[in-house]
Parts: C-alpha cells; structure tokens; sequence
C-alpha cells in the first residue's frame, strides 16, 4: 500500500469506538508518520469528531502507546503458547505458526522500529523491555534447544534476526500467497537457527574518536543524519541542525535551501554509497555464488558503517516531496532487484516470487540488526551478521 493509500471512513457506529479509533490510527501512523498525523484525520477516519477521540484517549502519544502495546502482546501471547522445541518437526510447527502471526500482525514492526522514539519515557521502556522479552523467549523456546552449544553472542544476533524475520512482512509486498509467504518465513528461521558455527572474523575496533570532517556540507549532513535518526524528521529543525555543529541559521542556507534538501541530500548519500558497495560486488568474480557473497558483506558492512544514514532513508522517506520518495523507492526496488538476479543464478529452480520474497527477508534482517545499538559494540558482529543472512540463501 503506497503513501497516497487512504483509510475509508467508519460508515456506521462500532461496538467498540476505542478499538476502531486505534486500528484507523494504527494504519494512519503506518502509512504518514506518527508527526504527519493528526487527531482530526483519525476522527474523521473513525466517524468522528476530534472530541469524541479525546475521550478515549488524552494525546496521540497515548494512542500510539496502546497501539503498540496491543500488537507486542499480540507476540507475547504467541510465544506464551509454544513450549521449548524438542524435535525438527516441531520447531517447524512453531515456526510455521509464528510466521502466520507475523502475517497478520505487519503492521508492529513499523510502529515500533520507527514511531516508538516519540512515545514518553516511560512507554518507550516499556516497549523496548518487551521487544527483549520477546527476542529473549524465541532464543530460549526455539534456538537453545536446537543449538545449545551456540554462544551467548551468536544466539542473542539470531534470536534477533528471527524476530526480524517473522516481523519482516511490513516492509514488503509479496507475490506469494499466505501460507506460501508463511512457508519462506519459517524456512528463513529454520536456516538462521541451523546456520553453523565458525570462529568469527573480527571486525577492527570501532575508534573511541570519531574526526570530523572539514567541510561544512559534511558536518551538516552528519548532524541532520543524527538527529533525523534520533528525533525524526518532523522533530527536528534546521536551526537545530545548524546549532548541532555550531552554525548560525543564515550560514546553513549557503549549503542548503530547505530542510528537505537535506532530507534528500541523505537519501543520495545512502543510495550512492550502496551503489559503489554493488559496483564492488560486480567486479569480484564471474561465479553467480561469488558475486552473491560479495553483495551480502558488502550490504552488511555498509549497514553497519552508515547507520545514521540507513535509519533516515527507511524511517524518514516519507516527508520526501512526491517525485523524489517515487525516486528512491525506485533504486531502492533495483537493488533488491539485483540481489535476486545473482539469487536466482545461483538458485534457478525457486520461483521468483519466493525469492523476492527471501531476498526482501533478508534486507530487511540487515536493516533490523545494525540498528540495535549493543550489537554495534562487538567486533563480532559483523561476521555474525554475514552468516547469518547467507544463511537464509543456503541450500
């Protein structure tokens, strides 16, 4: 569903007014953003008077509370009806049955990877001591079991990367049917959770000193990028840029005219960056599996060196004007394209709406693991993450 989808207006009276507020607003938080939205567009989405949404509930933070609430214990409950695994074939079942939660429930990733941050203090830890329980009981139900001699390290990157699978539907359209979509998704996990174990290839150390660039174009897009991340795009100011690195407000639109123009500077940068990571992929080797490979590390890496940048082009893309959001989705599209081209050279005999479908899986597990922020203070993880997204393409 694109950013012009509309949500049709209650046409009659519901048993439930709270319920049908929350699952408007649910959708219009999903679709534009939680600052792009406003108590009357989901009054009038639900039949409403603004008022009338007051009565349920005190602000829009509050509603997105609840929201996000409802959809994480909508997992918790899940989780809660499935033992530890105790052979290959259940832990198929519980997969398959988790995956078809995911389904249903796609909306919960996008809610809480990018609306969460302007929920209060004490909400947002409430939301992020669940996403731990909820990644904590999928590494004890369902990969300790099958893996108990797998570190405290690499279980706790999988038991995330699953979690990322079975919440990955937001994020694309599928060709496939439900159940096809579910069967990819739990074979995606069955292949993290079985993925071998090797000594890791540690990454050098991260500096504990960052230097900061010259230019002042640089330091800009550095600062916008960080408080974009941090803020979201409609939270911060261009003043607030500027003040970031020590700039008077005149001074910023020597380099840029609008805020948006930073906006989409960012998203440039990003898509430049990653251009350059599959250039250098293209010229490793002429063996479909080789060039493969080389996308995987080189997407992984580039996560994981960008951050700030990736986190502002999937939250913040939609407060790009129209023509430049069309823009990006459109390379965005070509480079899952080009990573399904080499999947499917390796890999001709799956149909190529399951490997859309895998190959979208497995960009979204990036995506999702270089923005937890512990796992970016272990040298490990890089090579962690390598394996685990080749994983989901193996055999």
């Amino acid at each position: 569903m694109g950013a012009e989808a509309r949500i049709a207006p209650t046409s009659r009276r519901p048993k439930d007014r709270n319920v049908q507020i929350a699952n408007n607003a649910r959708e219009l938080f999903a679709l534009r953003g939680f600052h792009a939205v406003r108590v009357d567009h989901i009054a009038e989405a639900s039949g409403v008077t603004a008022r009338a949404v007051y009565r349920h509930y005190k602000n829009k933070q509050e509603l997105l509370a609840r929201i996000i609430d409802e959809d994480q214990q909508r997992w918790i409950d899940a989780l809660d009806s499935i033992s530890e695994v105790e052979s290959d074939e259940e832990l198929a079942r519980h997969l398959d049955y988790l995956a078809r939660v995911g389904i249903e429930s796609r909306r919960l990733s996008v809610l809480w990877q990018r609306e969460a941050r302007h929920l209060d203090e004490d909400d947002f830890r409430t939301v992020r001591s669940r996403a731990v329980w909820i990644s904590d009981n999928v590494a004890g139900r369902l990969i300790r079991p099958c893996h108990p001699g797998l570190g405290a390290f690499a279980t706790d990157v999988r038991s995330w990367a699953v979690v990322s699978v079975l919440t990955s539907p937001a994020f694309y359209d599928s060709a496939l049917s439900r159940s096809r979509l579910a069967t990819v998704m739990a074979t995606a996990c069955e292949r993290i959770i079985a993925a071998p174990t090797v000594e890791p290839v540690r990454r050098r150390e991260t500096p504990t000193v960052e230097n900061v660039p010259m230019a002042r174009r640089e330091q800009l897009l550095a600062a916008a990028a960080a408080a974009f991340r941090r803020s979201g795009y409609a939270g911060v100011s261009i003043d607030d840029i500027g003040a970031d690195v020590g700039f008077a407000g005149p001074a910023i639109y020597r380099y840029f005219k609008t805020k948006s123009s930073i906006l989409v500077a960012l998203m440039e940068r990003f898509a430049e960056w990653r251009a350059l990571e599959v250039v250098r992929a293209l010229r490793t080797s002429i063996d479909p599996a080789e060039v493969l490979s080389a996308l995987i590390s080189g997407y992984v890496r580039l996560g994981i060196e960008a951050v700030d940048l990736l986190a502002v082009a999937l939250t913040e893309g939609h407060y790009l004007p129209d023509e430049d959001r069309e823009r990006f989705e459109r390379i965005n599209d070509d480079f899952v394209s080009e990573l399904r081209r080499w999947y499917s050279s390796v890999r001709p005999d799956v149909d190529p709406a399951a490997a859309q479908s895998l190959v979208s899986i497995a960009v979204t597990v990036v995506h999702d693991l270089v923005r937890i922020p512990h796992f970016l203070r272990s040298p490990d993880f890089e090579s962690e993450l390598d394996r685990v997204v080749r994983a989901l393409f193996a055999d």
